[in-house]
């Protein structure tokens, strides 16, 4: 898969990527995000043959991994990161949800 192939992951969180898929996007090992699965900071779609995830991981996981990478993270506190990271997109969906409903002439630039 080329890297063109994972930047439209992350447009298109509707596709399913494959745990070797994810490893190579966010520069992890699949051990590594086997890992964040047992952490229940991952949470795959299916787990046989192969675990399988969708694409909206694609954006967190590359956040942690590069966070884990300039302040030399455990596996442990990317957990805790990813579930924080999980979270503020999700504030931020609703917040712009909310923006969305007020009057544009109500709405400060």
């Amino acid at each position: 898969m080329t890297q063109a192939s994972f930047e439209s992951f992350s447009l298109d969180t509707t596709e399913i990527i494959s745990l070797t898929e994810l490893a190579q996007c966010c520069g992890m090992s699949p051990a590594e995000l086997d890992e964040l699965v047992d952490y229940n900071a991952l949470v795959p779609l299916t787990s046989l043959p192969e675990r399988a995830f969708s694409a909206h991981w694609v954006t967190p996981m590359r956040t942690a991994a590069k966070l884990r990478l300039d302040f030399d993270l455990d596996l442990f506190t990317v957990a805790m990161l990813l579930e924080k990271l999980i979270q503020i997109e999700l504030l931020e969906r609703q917040v712009q949800a909310l923006q969305a409903l007020v009057p544009a002439h109500l709405r400060q630039t």
